[in-house]
């Protein structure tokens, strides 16, 4: 990816994979469409998520994205 990783939190709690325990995710934003969504091309009208990967495993989490916020590595 091209991207740089991002640490995390939700809340005032910081996020850490739960299967390898990483706390660095590449990130991005998904619409939720549906098939109907599609169909009558209202997909704008969906709702969105933040999608963290971790970086380790690979392991998918999806919050809200006003719940999360985003640090990048520094060096």
């Amino acid at each position: 990816m091209a991207q740089e990783p991002f640490t995390a939190v939700a809340g005032d709690r910081p996020i850490h994979c739960l299967h390898c325990g990483s706390a660095w995710f590449w990130h991005r934003r998904i619409v939720m469409s549906s098939g109907s969504a599609t169909l009558f091309g209202v997909d704008a009208f969906s709702p969105e998520a933040a999608v963290l990967s971790c970086t380790g495993c690979g392991r998918i989490e999806l919050f809200e994205p006003a719940a999360v916020r985003l640090f990048r590595q520094t060096s």
